[in-house]
């Protein structure tokens, strides 16, 4: 654990920091038969190697509880008669997984459930005040109390979108949630 933790920047081509794990366990390396010692007991899992006289950083995972995958034989890449036809890797291109995916969704969900509950909440209490007022009132009063139950009662239709606006919101505003880099790929429209 005297290792340097790794840095965003430490990163290079493609590479990034695997999501949902503790940023402690994600540690630089430049003692490459040490690497390859912690990497054969079990402890640790290469996720950035330089390859030659790169100045990239040697990057592992460590693994506590002695679990990290087993290296095993890299697979051969296929080689199709033209480059065009190889597809790039779907993380390459910026697109989510599964279970970041998955994340996103369920941060979304639960979002969206608290937003709902404070401006419902919020707007509940004012259209219950105005609906106790009006039956007390007349004249002008009761008009304008009666103005304001409207304008509430078209709020709480219109809710809905706010709510997912606001879920949104506080989603891209936190930093250290990293799905929240694919809200750009989901509609906030309902359908």
């Amino acid at each position: 654990m005297s290792l340097p933790v790794v840095r965003d920047e430490d990163f290079f081509n493609g590479n990034r920091r695997p999501i949902g794990v503790d940023p402690q366990h994600l540690r630089v390396i430049n003692d490459t038969a040490l690497r390859s010692r912690l990497i054969m007991a079990g402890i640790a899992e290469g996720l950035q190697s330089p390859k030659g006289p790169q100045r990239i950083k040697s990057i592992i995972r460590v693994y506590p509880d002695f679990d990290a995958p087993r290296p095993g034989p890299k697979p051969r890449a296929i080689r199709s008669a033209s480059p065009a036809h190889q597809e790039q890797p779907r993380g390459s291109i910026g697109l989510p997984s599964v279970e970041e995916l998955n994340a996103l969704l369920t941060r979304i969900q639960h979002t969206e459930r608290a937003v709902s509950q404070e401006l419902q909440g919020q707007l509940g209490g004012q259209i219950d005040r105005l609906k106790k007022q009006i039956s007390s009132l007349e004249g002008d009063d009761f008009e304008r109390a009666f103005r304001e139950l409207e304008t509430a009662m078209r709020q709480r239709r219109e809710l809905s979108t706010q709510i997912r606006e606001e879920a949104f919101r506080r989603i891209d505003a936190d930093g250290t949630f990293e799905p929240r880099r694919y809200l750009r790929l989901i509609s906030r429209d309902r359908r």
